[in-house]
């Protein structure tokens, strides 16, 4: 099987979602600088997998934009998004901006939300992001995309 560059594109999305998402919470609990956050993140060994631009791109949109990416969580939201987890609470920022901001099919986003709410949230994270999503696609807060 021959790796194309749409295959390539797409791990680098992956591995720059991930680390958006790490650099998100990391940013929620510390509120440190944005150009420091990302000079952090580009000493990861794991950036060097990742797509620079996308990488920016979601840090820089959730953090300049948190408070419009905020009120769409708790407009739609059955929890109170002071009592949502960090972790969860980043994931969800990072997807509600790059839904809206990219050109990335939502069962894409979906998906790889899904994967990091199991890989870094608690337990059962997985089954509130996911209701998050439920409720979010029945919102008028999402323009089938």
């Amino acid at each position: 099987m021959n790796i194309t560059n749409s295959m390539r594109n797409n791990n680098r999305n992956i591995w720059s979602r991930r680390l958006a998402f790490q650099a998100v919470y990391s940013w929620s609990i510390n509120n440190c600088d944005i150009s420091d956050l990302i000079l952090i993140f580009k000493s990861d060994e794991n950036y060097v997998k990742a797509s620079e631009d996308h990488f920016n791109l979601i840090v820089n949109g959730v953090i300049n934009n948190i408070s419009t990416v905020d009120d769409i969580i708790s407009k739609v939201s059955k929890i109170e998004k002071k009592k949502i987890n960090p972790i969860e609470l980043s994931i969800l920022r990072c997807f509600i901006f790059e839904l809206n901001n990219t050109n990335i099919p939502k069962n894409i986003l979906i998906s790889e939300s899904l994967k990091l709410a199991s890989k870094f949230g608690a337990q059962d994270s997985y089954k509130m992001v996911n209701a998050f999503f439920e409720d979010f696609l029945e919102s008028n807060y999402y323009e089938n995309k």
